[in-house]
C-alpha cells in the first residue's frame, strides 16, 4: 500500500511527518531513526530536530506505513502523530536565528565570553548585518565603546522592564 503522491518531474513527492519523543532524546531519537531507515532502505532526507520544540522531531519520507513500523522499535520514540505537516508550519525553524536579534539598545548584558567575561554593560549599539553589538562596561572608570558579537553576551535585564518600573 503505497500512498505516495507523484509529482509534475514524475518522481515520488515527500510528506513532513512529526514524531512525538521523550523530551531530551530528541537528537538521539533522529541519530536512531537514521540509521535504522538506512538499514531498512527506508527513503528518509531529511529530519529536523529543534532546540525551541522539545519532544518532536520532523522527517521527510515517502511511505507513512514503513516509517510507523520502523520507529515502533525505537525506545525514545513516543509515536507517529496523525496528517502530515504542511512545510509552511516549520519553515521558520529552518532560517537561522540572528544572534543580536533579541536584543535592543539600551539593554543589559552580561559578557560570556572574552576578555571582559563576567562584566556587565550596555547595549549602545546594535549591527544586525555584522552581528555585532556596542557596549559600554559599566565597571569601566571611563566608558569606552566595545564592539563584541552577539554571541558572546547574554541579556540581564530588558529596556522596557525599567521603564515599566518608573
Amino acid at each position: 500500500m503505497d500512498d505516495a503522491v507523484i509529482d509534475e518531474m514524475g518522481e515520488k513527492k515527500t510528506k513532513i511527518f512529526s514524531i512525538k519523543t521523550q523530551v531530551g532524546k530528541e537528537q538521539n531519537t533522529a541519530d536512531l531513526i537514521a540509521i535504522r531507515a538506512d538499514k531498512s532502505k527506508i527513503a528518509i532526507p531529511s529530519i529536523l530536530v529543534t532546540p525551541e520544540l522539545r519532544g518532536y522531531i520532523f522527517l521527510e519520507g515517502h511511505d507513512k506505513e514503513r516509517i510507523k513500523d520502523m520507529i515502533k522499535t525505537i525506545s525514545y520514540a513516543r509515536n507517529m502523530l496523525e496528517g502530515e505537516i504542511p512545510i509552511e508550519q516549520i519553515e521558520h525553524f529552518l532560517v537561522p536565528a540572528s544572534a543580536v536579534a533579541k536584543i535592543a539598545e539600551g539593554d543589559v548584558v552580561e559578557m560570556v565570553a572574552g576578555p571582559f567575561r563576567g562584566e556587565t554593560a550596555k547595549v549602545t549599539h546594535i549591527d544586525d548585518t555584522k552581528e555585532e553589538i556596542t557596549v559600554e562596561l559599566f565597571e569601566s572608570v571611563v566608558p569606552i565603546p566595545i564592539t563584541v558579537r552577539g554571541e558572546q553576551v547574554r541579556v540581564i535585564k530588558r529596556k522596557e522592564e525599567e521603564q515599566e518600573k518608573e
